[in-house]
């Protein structure tokens, strides 16, 4: 595959990161994925936007707007690539000035059919830090907290795990955000416990009243998700999943799942921003 190292067009296998670099250091670096589908991207825009929000509050400065915008679209072109997930890690450099990547990679196959069986979570013991410790706008690389709480899953022999506020509210996985389904109610953590707001979990959220259901956010307690009738992961590489066992408890057979994965991909379909001139294949 092909990378943009700070302006220039590398093989993948020829682009490094200089061994003085803050971000290789100490992790002094944010970053934002976003998904290609059909040859454009999802909300592009505001994932470059909350780029800006976590490089601001670093205070790591980025290139313009427009020129990541333009290395986006050229990574899919340069690799052949219609769908797929793009990442964009920006560190704060060795003292130069910021170092900038791009890259572009197909979502597998196998993470494609384990999205759609359904994930097997734990309840990790690490906690997620409060937004006075770490401010949870910032998407940075130092999440040591999902780290932590993946190495729970892998020792636990399940597919992820399910992260809490130190006050044990339910907060987010490593990578995703969490949503349950009780009757005709869709619940979310609010903002205010800290997560990341993330582009397909208010994607989720503006499609609840169109299936039928009322979304709300707030400060949930654990026990909370034993009452659900479904629960839910969202993220960018592969959009809403369903949890099939939580704490060894498996869930009951999905309602809203198919139903909201079906309106979601159609909202994606919607929404892709493409290069100007362009129109869909």
């Amino acid at each position: 595959m092909i990378a943009w190292v700070d302006g220039e067009w590398l093989e993948e296998g020829s682009a490094s990161v200089p061994i003085t670099d803050r971000g290789f250091l100490g992790a002094d670096a944010v970053f934002e994925t976003a998904r290609l589908y059909e040859g454009g991207y999802f909300r592009l825009e505001r994932h470059l936007e909350r780029l800006e929000q976590s490089a601001a509050v670093l205070r790591i400065p980025l290139p313009a707007r427009s020129t990541l915008r333009d290395a986006a679209f050229q990574l899919a072109q340069r690799n052949a690539l219609t769908d797929g997930s793009l990442r964009i890690t920006v560190t704060r450099g060795s003292g130069k000035g910021p170092l900038v990547v791009a890259t572009i990679a197909p979502v597998s196959a196998a993470w494609r059919e384990k999205a759609e069986r359904g994930w097997t979570l734990i309840t990790a013991r690490v906690r997620t830090p409060p937004a006075t410790v770490v401010p949870h706008v910032v998407k940075t690389t130092g999440r040591i907290w999902s780290l932590l709480a993946r190495q729970e899953a892998a020792d636990a022999g399940v597919d992820d795990a399910l992260l809490l506020t130190v006050e044990g509210h339910v907060a987010e996985g490593p990578t995703w955000n969490i949503f349950w389904r009780r009757g005709d109610v869709l619940y979310t953590p609010a903002l205010e416990t800290g997560i990341l707001d993330g582009v397909t979990r208010a994607e989720a959220i503006a499609l609840a009243a169109p299936l039928g259901l009322r979304a709300e956010e707030g400060m949930y307690g654990r026990d909370a998700l034993d009452y659900a009738d479904e629960i839910l992961a969202t993220m960018s590489s592969v959009g809403p999943v369903n949890i099939r066992v939580l704490d060894r408890r498996p869930l009951p057979e999905p309602e809203l799942g198919p139903r909201l994965r079906s309106a979601y991909w159609a909202a994606v379909a919607a929404h892709l921003e493409r290069p100007a001139g362009t129109e869909p294949a």
